[in-house]
């Protein structure tokens, strides 16, 4: 059997996330074009492979962790107050590593990953509670690629 279980931890610009409720998603979106043609009317005869989205969402249960804030709000350094209009992702994207805990199956396979461009994705509501409960914040990032088409590595 190829069972496989682990708890990994998170940095983001190297700094800790602090615990993570269920652990990490990475979600990929292929985009083809899809050929069609009379001969096989609206059925698929082939497609043209056009490149891919890749993401990560998690559940943060440290609010005040060190690179907490950066994952949920990163373009402006106080909460609830805006960065600089018109800023490009790629100024201010940070690294996510996220490292396999020791002695648990998942330690090398792979026993860490590292995505060098991620930051929060557009669209993605981010929910932050503020009651007597725990305050958790679900994060989800895009993860962009190098100029080789690499999202991440793993080792």
């Amino acid at each position: 059997m190829s069972f496989l279980a682990g708890q990994y931890t998170a940095t983001l610009g190297g700094s800790t996330l602090g615990q993570i409720n269920g652990g990490q998603t990475i979600e990929h979106t292929v985009f083809k074009r899809i050929i069609t043609g009379d001969n096989h009317a609206k059925a698929a005869q082939d497609a043209v492979y056009q490149g891919e989205d890749v993401f990560i969402q998690y559940l943060l249960m440290e609010y005040n962790a060190t690179s907490a804030r950066a994952a949920f709000w990163p373009y402006g350094s106080t909460y609830l107050t805006g960065g600089i209009r018109g800023r490009l992702d790629s100024a201010i994207y940070a690294s996510l590593v996220l490292t396999a805990l020791a002695g648990t199956p998942a330690a090398a396979a792979p026993a860490t990953i590292t995505c060098a461009k991620t930051i929060l994705a557009e669209g993605f509501p981010v929910g932050i509670l503020f009651a007597p409960d725990l305050r958790e914040v679900p994060v989800r990032q895009r993860i962009y690629s190098n100029d080789s088409y690499v999202y991440g590595t793993l080792t």
